[in-house]
C-alpha cells in the first residue's frame, strides 16, 4: 500500500488515545474482552461448569435445622363435667436431620448428566471462540480489502481523468471526436460513482471492526504485495473429514446432547426402581404436646428408609417412551449435523486449495493487463488502436487487481473456517497471519 492509500485509510478513521493497535492479534484479543456475543459465551461456560455440582448434590448427604418456638392459649375439656383447666404454656422443638442416599437411580442418571452438561457447555464455548477467530479475521479483512479498493478507484479515477484531457487535446488538435471525449467522460463519472460505493463499503467495514473491538481502529498492517500463499496441512480432504469427526466442537456437543438422552431415558425409568436412604436425626422437645406438659424427651434415631414404587399410573412407561423417542429425534439431528459439518469442511479445503489457484492466476492477469495498457497507448499514438481500446485495457487492470485482493483475502479466511470447521482453530493460526499482516506497507 502507498501514502495515499494509508492517508486515505487514516482520514476514515475516528481516532482517540484508546485504539485496539495494528494487527490482527491486536484485534483478536481486544474483542475477546468487548464483543459482546463473546461475552455473553464465557458466562454461559461459566454456568454450564457448574452442572456437575449442582447434580452431584443429589448423592451427597442432606443436613438440616430446625428450631421452633411457640406460645399455646387454650383450655381442655373434661367428660366428667368438671370446670375446664385453661392451657397456657410455651413450647419448642429443636431437631437435626440428615439423609444420605444409599441406592438413587435417578440421582445417579443426574450426576452423569450433569458431566455431560459441563462437557456440552465446553464444547459450545470452543466452537463460540472459534467462530470469533473467523468473525474477526472477517471484518479486519474486509476493513483491508475495502482500504486497497479505495485505492485502486483513486487510481482508476486518475488515469480517467488523464485520458479524458488527452481526448480532451487530441480533440483540440483535429485528431479526436467529440464521441471519444463522451466515452471517456462516462466511464470517467462510472469510476468516481464507484469509489462513492467504495468509501461507503470502507466506513461501513470499519465500525463493524470497531464494534466488535471497542475502541476505535488504528493504522492497520496490510497484506505484502509479494505474498506467496501456502497450501494447508495435511494436504488431503479425507485427513480433514476424518479430523472434524473427532474435534469439531459442533459434532462434539451434538454427541454430548445424545448421551444426554439416553441417559435421560434412565433417569425417567428409574421411576420404577426403589430407593434406598439412610435417615439420622437428633431431636430435644420441650412441652412438644398436651400430653407432654412438663417433660423435656431427647432422642436419637438412624435407620434405612426404603421406598419402592408399584404402581404410578402408567406415567413412568408413558414418559420413557416419550423420552426414547426424543433419544432417536437426537441421533437423527446428530446425523444431519455431521453431514453439515462435513460439507462444510469440504467447501472450505476446496475454497483453499483453488484460492491458491486463483491467486496466481490473478497475479498474472494482473501483470498482463499493466502491458496490455502500456500496449493500448502505445498502439492509440500510433493510431492503430481506439480511445477505446485504452479505455476497456484500464477498466480491465483495476478490475483485476480488485479480484486479486478479493482472492487473497478469501483464501486466508477460508483456511481459518477450515481449521475452524475441523475444531483445530487456535490463536496461533491468528499469529501466524498477523505476522503476514505485519510486514512493512508497500514493500
Amino acid at each position: 500500500m502507498g501514502r495515499t492509500q494509508v492517508a486515505l485509510f487514516g482520514g476514515l478513521m475516528l481516532l482517540s488515545s484508546a485504539v485496539f493497535g495494528a494487527g490482527l492479534m491486536e484485534a483478536y484479543q481486544a474483542a475477546r474482552q468487548h464483543d459482546p456475543t463473546f461475552r455473553a459465551a464465557r458466562f454461559e461456560r461459566a454456568a454450564g461448569e457448574q452442572s456437575t455440582v449442582i447434580a452431584r448434590a443429589a448423592l451427597l448427604p442432606n443436613i438440616s435445622i430446625s428450631a421452633n418456638r411457640f406460645t399455646n392459649h387454650g383450655e381442655r375439656s373434661l367428660t366428667s363435667g368438671a370446670a375446664n383447666q385453661p392451657l397456657d404454656y410455651r413450647s419448642s422443638q429443636d431437631a437435626i436431620s440428615l439423609r444420605q442416599p444409599l441406592i438413587n437411580f435417578e440421582g445417579v442418571a443426574k450426576y452423569k448428566q450433569g458431566g455431560l452438561q459441563d462437557a456440552y457447555s465446553a464444547a459450545v464455548f470452543n466452537q463460540k471462540e472459534a467462530d470469533l477467530v473467523v468473525q474477526v479475521a472477517a471484518a479486519y479483512f474486509d476493513v483491508l480489502l475495502a482500504t486497497e479498493k479505495l485505492a485502486l478507484s483513486d487510481a482508476e479515477v486518475a488515469a480517467f481523468e488523464d485520458q479524458y484531457k488527452l481526448a480532451q487535446r487530441r480533440h483540440s488538435g483535429g485528431e479526436g471526436t467529440v464521441t471519444e471525449i463522451a466515452e471517456t467522460e462516462s466511464r470517467l463519472k462510472i469510476a468516481e460513482a464507484s469509489r462513492v460505493d467504495t468509501k461507503d463499503q470502507l466506513s461501513v467495514a470499519v465500525q463493524v471492526l470497531e464494534d466488535m473491538t471497542g475502541n476505535p481502529a488504528g493504522p492497520l498492517h496490510f497484506l505484502h504485495k509479494n505474498f506467496i500463499p501456502t497450501a494447508v496441512q495435511p494436504d488431503n480432504l479425507e485427513a480433514w473429514l476424518a479430523m472434524a469427526q473427532n474435534k469439531s466442537p459442533v459434532i462434539l456437543a451434538q454427541r454430548k446432547v445424545l448421551e444426554s438422552a439416553t441417559l435421560e431415558v434412565d433417569r425417567v425409568w428409574a421411576g420404577h426402581l426403589p430407593r434406598l436412604d439412610v435417615v439420622a436425626s437428633i431431636s430435644n422437645n420441650e412441652n412438644d404436646t398436651v400430653n407432654t406438659l412438663n417433660q423435656k424427651i431427647y432422642s436419637r434415631s438412624l435407620g434405612l428408609q426404603l421406598n419402592v414404587p408399584l404402581y404410578a399410573g402408567g406415567g413412568v412407561v408413558a414418559a420413557t417412551e416419550r423420552e426414547v423417542a426424543n433419544m432417536e429425534r437426537t441421533s437423527a439431528e446428530l446425523d444431519a449435523i455431521v453431514s453439515k459439518v462435513l460439507v462444510e469442511v469440504k467447501r472450505q479445503f476446496l475454497a483453499a486449495q483453488t484460492g491458491i489457484i486463483k491467486v496466481a492466476a490473478y497475479e498474472k492477469a494482473v501483470d498482463a493487463s499493466l502491458v496490455a495498457v502500456e500496449g493500448m497507448k502505445k498502439g492509440m499514438a500510433a493510431g492503430i488502436r481506439t480511445n477505446t481500446d485504452v479505455l476497456d485495457a484500464q477498466r480491465q487492470l483495476y478490475s483485476t487487481k480488485r479480484d486479486l485482493g478479493q482472492a487473497r483475502y478469501t483464501l486466508l479466511a477460508s483456511q481459518l473456517k477450515l481449521k475452524a470447521a475441523a475444531g483445530i482453530l487456535s490463536e496461533q493460526d491468528v499469529e501466524k497471519i498477523d505476522q503476514l499482516l505485519a510486514l512493512k506497507e508497500g514493500s
